[in-house]
């Protein structure tokens, strides 16, 4: 058996002991404690900077779209959304960066940094923007790339499939005319 160690006295007078197995494993409990709020800590530190950053790019990004001609509606604008899975609401929301109007046409700005910002048409960018066009409706998107202070400018076209295939109707309307003009030129234009 291993060598005990005497940590204190109890009342009844016995020693409790530990081996140095169960100090090496007191041992590693507290190190990945410290170790866990060492990297609490770290994630607190860079989020707080990400927060300030993003605040600094934000009010940055203000000052070019007004310099732009661009005037800012709403910040931060959330909106949102339920998502019914199997029946049971889900809520969430949608928050654009900036609601911005130019003459009569209003736009949603997505700011965005890095590499995400020189591809706007990236499909997970696209992604991003197309859940901006359909929830806020706007006359188009921007994408601010505040990196290299460029303005992209984007536009959705969306047809929409029909959900049941092509309906029979416009076809059948449209026969029934071509029949009566038909009729009509025949006769002459006289219905009898």
């Amino acid at each position: 058996m291993g060598k005990r160690i005497r940590l204190w006295g109890r009342t009844s007078g016995e020693v409790l002991a530990l081996l140095p197995v169960d100090l090496l494993i007191i041992g590693m409990i507290a190190g990945a404690l410290i170790i866990y709020n060492i990297i609490k800590r770290w994630q607190s530190f860079r989020a707080r900077h990400r927060v300030r950053q993003a605040g600094k790019a934000e009010a940055a990004a203000g000052r070019l779209l007004e310099t732009a001609g661009y005037r800012i509606l709403a910040v931060q604008e959330r909106v949102p959304v339920v998502t019914k899975i199997n029946g049971k609401p889900h809520k969430s929301h949608i928050q654009a960066d900036f609601i911005v109007q130019k003459g009569k046409q209003v736009f949603v700005v997505d700011v965005k940094t890095g590499e995400a910002a020189q591809k706007p048409a990236a499909p997970e960018n696209r992604r991003q923007l197309l859940e901006y066009y359909l929830v806020y409706r706007p006359d188009g998107v921007l994408v601010l790339d505040m990196d290299k202070l460029k303005l992209y400018h984007l536009e959705f076209e969306v047809e929409f499939p029909s959900p049941r295939g092509v309906s029979p109707v416009p076809c059948i309307l449209s026969f029934c005319a071509g029949i009566l003009a038909a009729l009509l030129i025949i006769k002459g234009g006289k219905i009898s």
